[in-house]
């Protein structure tokens, strides 16, 4: 699937792509695919581990939710229709939330069990309430609910604790009091009350922001599931998908970087990191796109090759293996591990194994065209069809949007002014006729100078510095003029960068109505 949709620009505008008619049609398709595979991994039927990690994910979600004091879908079939979306537990802006709107109608209309995966094993620096303020001039800024210990996720940094949450709360509230819009201070209050709530019940900050935006967009009616993506990737098909990665290392590494490279060829990208980085290889071990979490800190995850093929991080054995696949997959059962898949393998697995359709953001839509070779290379399957969903809302403060065009319009006419401004005389308006008369004069003198220097004879040094002195005496003429637009300039970039900030379409979520963002799917 190529996706070559940017994100949309007008103030409700949502995408869609490929139209969201199409959605129930391309999951009924998918899911009428998936039932026709005959690939096995390591001799177990595709089909049976699908079946499998479908019903383990519909059971995680459910317990998860349940806690989550707001109305859940439960009791789905997970041989029915599933469709999923996914994001890290962050202040997100409403072109993510958008995708759990969708999420949520989408199953309503197909009948679908609806799932939200909440990527708690990401890494991240702090999370953070961003918004535009005017306090010396309009600018940014910021107030701080949790940051990030080194090599820590969101699923392993606690809760912040009431005198943070107090200061977080207070820091946003005195920020968005500066704005003359009052709603978005009742918006914040109320995710507040919700966030304070669920701070007090859950003792990770990736649970309690989702349980707090869950109870924030109640007043819209969404029941989609909840399933946090460390808990999924403790389940027995999660770890069968590994122990298939770590026997078979050596062909999902050339898969993996060879569609990476086609990508790059494809798009023209030159970095080595985008979409992300090569699996590295030594001469006895492999990367695989996995996290090892322990103690709070997250390490890559490597697999041992040769004989006696074990998962490693930072040099250290994790879980000895064995060729045998079901006895791998034992030991690793055994080991009571806490892995987590990256971008890549998380998608990959949620598209094979659970999902009938999966929501993508622009981002997500983009990279996952390298999912989609990889899937083809090593499974041997044709990629199931996922689907990318944005939104823009812009904040209610009537920013003036000024465009590189008219700042470019009159930075041209300030050079003209200072260095031609005889060709501007017919837009001039001077305060008195003899001004006029002068500089007319001047710029009349100008171009018999300009045609007289160019003579093979002339006197190129006396005529230049009368021509120098025609431009100061005009400049000064033309002062109050050029003094007049080079305000209008400044003004001009002033406003531009002020509607930088208030058009910024990745304010927090928490400062919308959900009843808005539902609106727009409808």
């Amino acid at each position: 699937m190529r996706v070559r949709r940017h994100t949309p620009v007008g103030h409700g505008e949502v995408l869609t792509e490929p139209a969201y008619s199409l959605w129930a049609e391309l999951a009924a398709e998918n899911a009428a695919r998936t039932a026709t595979w005959t690939t096995t991994l390591d001799g177990v039927p595709l089909r049976e581990l699908r079946d499998a990690a479908r019903a383990e994910a519909m059971a995680a979600a459910e317990e998860f939710s349940a806690g989550m004091g707001v109305p859940i879908s439960t009791g789905s079939d997970p041989r029915e229709l599933i469709v999923m979306t996914g994001h890290q537990p962050e202040l997100y802006h409403p072109g993510i939330w958008v995708k759990d709107f969708l999420l949520q109608r989408l199953a309503e209309e197909t009948g679908a069990a609806a799932i939200d995966v909440v990527v708690d094993s990401d890494g991240f620096d702090r999370v953070e309430l961003r918004t535009p303020c005017f306090k010396t001039g309009v600018g940014r800024c910021a107030a701080v609910l949790a940051e990030s210990a080194p090599d820590g996720c969101y699923a392993r940094t606690p809760s912040p604790d009431p005198v943070a949450l107090a200061a977080f709360c207070d820091a946003g509230r005195e920020a968005l009091a500066t704005l003359p819009a009052p709603a978005l201070t009742r918006h914040f209050d109320g995710f507040c009350v919700e966030l304070t709530r669920a701070c007090a019940e859950y003792d990770d900050l990736a649970a309690a922001i989702t349980v707090a935006r869950r109870r924030y967009e109640a007043p819209a009616g969404t029941t989609y599931l909840e399933l946090p993506l460390i808990r999924q990737a403790s389940t027995p098909s999660f770890l069968r998908f590994v122990t298939h990665l770590a026997l078979h290392s050596d062909d999902f590494a050339e898969a993996y970087n060879s569609e990476l490279a086609a990508f790059r060829e494809r798009t023209g990208t030159r970095s080595a990191a985008q979409p992300f980085p090569n699996l590295g290889k030594t001469s006895d071990a492999i990367e695989l796109p996995l996290w090892s979490i322990t103690e709070g800190r997250r390490r890559t995850v490597w697999v041992r090759r040769g004989l006696a093929p074990a998962l490693m991080a930072d040099d250290a054995v994790l879980v000895e293996l064995h060729a045998d696949p079901a006895d791998a997959f034992e030991r690793l059962l055994a080991a009571n591990l806490t892995l987590a898949p990256k971008a890549l393998a998380l998608t990959m697995f949620e598209r094979v194994f659970v999902a009938d359709l999966f929501i993508h953001g622009v981002g997500g839509g983009r990279y996952d065209q390298v999912t989609d070779g990889v899937i083809s290379r090593f499974f041997g399957i044709e990629p199931p069809r996922f689907v990318v969903a944005s939104m823009t809302l812009y904040l209610p403060l009537g920013a003036h949007d000024v465009t590189a065009e008219e700042v470019a319009e009159v930075e041209q006419r300030l050079n003209r002014l200072t260095h031609n401004p005889d060709q501007l005389l017919g837009e001039m308006e001077f305060e008195s006729i003899a001004e006029r008369d002068r500089v007319t004069a001047l710029a009349a003198e100008k171009c018999e100078l300009v045609l007289a220097i160019a003579s093979p004879d002339a006197d190129k040094k006396s005529i230049g510095a009368r021509i120098r002195s025609v431009n100061t005496e005009m400049a000064e003429l033309m002062a109050p003029f050029i003094r007049e637009t080079e305000a209008e300039l400044a003004e001009l970039k002033t406003l531009r960068d002020a509607g930088e900030v208030l058009t910024d379409r990745t304010y927090p979520f928490c400062l919308w109505d959900p009843l808005e963002v539902a609106d727009k799917v409808r």
